[in-house]
């Protein structure tokens, strides 16, 4: 089997690695960067204690070379390069490929039907598939925790069972299917992660003004402030599906909770989980140095992701199904301040950026019974 990795960072350079290691698999790895590759990367697997040398079937700065021959097409790009993506590989796929987006929330869905309409499948992930870590660019990467499982939905829906057959057999993960997509734009995990604990640390920062003396861990100084965010947020995003199943068109177990997955409703409890968990340890935030000590990183995907095309998202939803969402509101205020952009006027989207988000209402979508036939009809 021929497989296209487009991306080459962390989740990238992983899958690229592991299922280079595959029989009768052939590799190709997109980068921009193809010259920092080595001839061999080192895969890492801390759990095991285990250490691989790889050997890539070939590193390119051509997406029509890496796509054109491709039977599974994996894209790990940021969303904000997603349009672009698949715009350029529309050109070149060929008919019957499979083209994964790891992970698929974020608006992906809206761009699934330039690749349907060339007789391709379309695939996104809940999450990804493990918890890795870049050590070196183009020469190793690091394993740090397997997931024990991973969600998939397809596009059109009837193909969900095979892919999640084929990527089993590629990752060594199982992958359980998702009936819906929406299960999959509504994921709460980074999305709602990510700002959670960037609101505790950043939120009160201010341009010029505000310098940190040290660097915090991102998941081992997890604090109880952002897993009260984290909860609330959790809450008014199972408001938004309930609204949208009211019909029960959807099926409630494929949204993952996150007092669900980390079985607790408790703050506290939670904060410890997630300070303590194997696969958070060791991570730094999204801080850069400067003079006289440290300022965020607002480059960050951490901020980009999960802001614009994370919360704005789910906001957009609530919009369509009348909720209101006061804490996300809270964390979408202050995140568009620090990052000068304009999204909420009066907690609705329709600051002067909000036009630039990758929404149903700027996909023609403008009603909560049109959004539920979109995803009914995937």
């Amino acid at each position: 089997m021929n497989i296209c990795i487009i991306g080459a960072g962390n989740i990238g350079t992983y899958l690229a690695a592991y299922i280079s290691m595959k029989k009768d698999c052939k590799v190709w790895i997109h980068t921009s960067k193809p010259h920092l590759f080595k001839d061999e990367l080192t895969l890492i697997e801390e759990e095991k204690n285990l250490e691989h040398k790889v050997k890539l079937h070939c590193v390119t700065d051509s997406l029509e070379e890496g796509v054109r021959d491709a039977d599974y097409i994996l894209i790990t790009h940021p969303s904000f390069l997603i349009e672009k993506t698949i715009e350029e590989i529309s050109n070149y796929v060929k008919p019957n490929t499979v083209i994964g987006l790891i992970p698929g929330f974020g608006g992906k869905e809206y761009f699934a039907d330039k690749l349907t309409k060339k007789g391709c499948i379309f695939f996104g992930t809940q999450r990804v598939p493990s918890i890795i870590r870049l050590e070196k660019y183009g020469e190793c990467v690091v394993l740090k925790e397997r997931n024990p499982f991973m969600k998939i939905s397809a596009i059109p829906s009837k193909y969900t069972e095979k892919v999640c057959s084929e990527m089993t057999k590629l990752i060594d993960i199982p992958c359980e299917p998702v009936k819906n997509y929406l299960s999959i734009t509504l994921s709460p995990s980074n999305p709602l992660m990510h700002p959670s604990r960037l609101y505790e640390l950043f939120k009160d920062y201010k341009h010029g003004e505000t310098v940190y003396d040290r660097s915090p861990l991102f998941y081992e100084e997890w604090g109880d402030e952002a897993s009260r965010m984290l909860l609330d947020l959790d809450d008014e995003l199972g408001q938004v599906f309930q609204s949208l199943n009211e019909n029960n068109d959807f099926d409630e177990n494929n949204i993952e909770k996150i007092k669900i997955r980390f079985e607790t409703e408790e703050p506290s409890v939670l904060s410890n989980k997630i300070r303590t968990a194997p696969g958070f340890q060791g991570i730094g935030s999204p801080i850069v140095a400067c003079e006289g000590g440290y300022i965020p990183d607002l480059s960050s995907r951490y901020f980009i992701e999960d802001i614009e095309f994370g919360l704005c998202i789910i906001k957009s939803f609530a919009e369509l199904c009348k909720i209101e969402t006061p804490k996300l509101d809270e964390v979408i205020i202050w995140s568009q301040r620090l990052l000068k952009k304009e999204y909420l006027i009066d907690n609705q989207l329709k600051g002067r950026d909000s036009k630039e988000l990758l929404i149903p209402q700027n996909r023609g979508i403008n009603t909560k019974e049109q959004l539920i036939d979109f995803y009914k009809n995937l």
